[in-house]
């Protein structure tokens, strides 16, 4: 396996804040790596720790087995899309995207012609001549995308690119852009906040909690194998179970995951539970049942009769469905 990108016991404080703290990160060469993680957990100090827009406190940062700890970002092979897009509204599409060929010194005519491919790529082949504000959104999108790709960056950042896009169209995004990485075959580090475009995108991810690496796998490893219950909580929807509840349920007494979707109510069962609150999903409803101090969500599928608020009951699971955590 090539490395891509790698960090080394990475640091990067701010006075007294520890923004990122000994991170240790591996990506390989042609991955679709996300890093997931809530507003202040190191994930974006991380991408401009990659980047070149700020510099580790300690630790070293390798890309393709260089150390560019200390190299500028005009100096290094990466290039960032950023969720404002930041595109030149005086130029158009065409110039923005051949912008960084100029700063080069390539030729007029070349480097149009090389925004004309990348365009293309896009599926903006026809958009050249107009200027940004008479795109939409997810066109505006496209664009910077082609800019940051015009250089052929051997590691592609996308720090939250789809985060300004409604809903329909960041699902149609998310799509296109796992598309074109998987053509182009480069390496993308993509930063989000949103576990469902993590989940959906990425071959392997990383989830960020203050400053350190919660966990890191594959999105099917993190999703049904919470390492922790942080993990458990931010990645998805999960019943995260206290010792004593796993421990009655026929587990050890240890803090475990237990995911709604595999989780049904039962007539009887070691634990029961007050249902508090239906919330309809449209494909199912899940009912938000409460046993002491610790809420239970389990899914009904549509069709299925409900249980009035109020009303008492159990709860199954396969057993396979129960993931202890330990202590963490």
């Amino acid at each position: 396996m090539t490395v891509a990108v790698e960090f080394q016991s990475v640091s990067r404080h701010f006075g007294p804040v520890k923004a990122v703290d000994s991170v240790d990160l591996t990506i390989a060469e042609g991955a679709f790596f996300a890093m997931l993680g809530p507003s202040g957990s190191g994930k974006t100090t991380c991408l401009r720790l990659i980047s070149g827009f700020e510099q580790p406190t300690g630790g070293s940062i390798r890309i393709f087995g260089e150390d560019v700890s200390r190299t500028p970002p005009h100096l290094r092979n990466v290039n960032t899309v950023f969720q404002d897009y930041a595109l030149f509204p005086h130029m158009n599409v065409r110039d923005n995207v051949a912008y960084g060929l100029m700063v080069k010194g390539m030729a007029k005519a070349a480097r149009h012609a090389r925004a004309e491919e990348m365009l293309a790529l896009v599926k903006l082949d026809r958009y050249g001549d107009r200027k940004p504000g008479q795109l939409s959104g997810g066109q505006r999108q496209r664009v910077a995308l082609a800019r940051a790709l015009v250089n052929e960056p051997r590691v592609l950042l996308l720090d939250e690119p789809l985060g300004a896009l409604d809903l329909k169209l960041r699902e149609a995004m998310q799509d296109e852009l796992k598309a074109l990485q998987q053509r182009l075959g480069i390496t993308f580090v993509f930063v989000t906040h949103d576990q469902h475009e993590a989940l959906s995108m990425a071959d392997s991810l990383a989830v960020f909690n203050e400053g350190r690496i919660a966990q890191i796998g594959t999105p099917a490893e993190v999703y049904d194998r919470p390492a922790t219950r942080f993990v458990a909580d931010f990645v998805g929807s999960s019943n995260v179970l206290p010792p004593e509840m796993t421990r009655a349920l026929g587990g050890p007494a240890q803090w475990a995951s237990l995911r709604p979707e595999n989780t049904r109510l039962a007539e009887t069962g070691p634990v029961t539970g007050t249902v508090t609150a239906l919330r309809y999903l449209g494909s199912g409803t899940r009912v938000i049942l409460r046993a002491g101090e610790t809420e239970i969500a389990a899914l009904v599928p549509a069709g299925q009769p409900l249980p009035e608020p109020g009303a008492t009951s159990a709860f199954a699971f396969a057993p396979d469905a129960l993931h202890v955590m330990g202590g963490a």
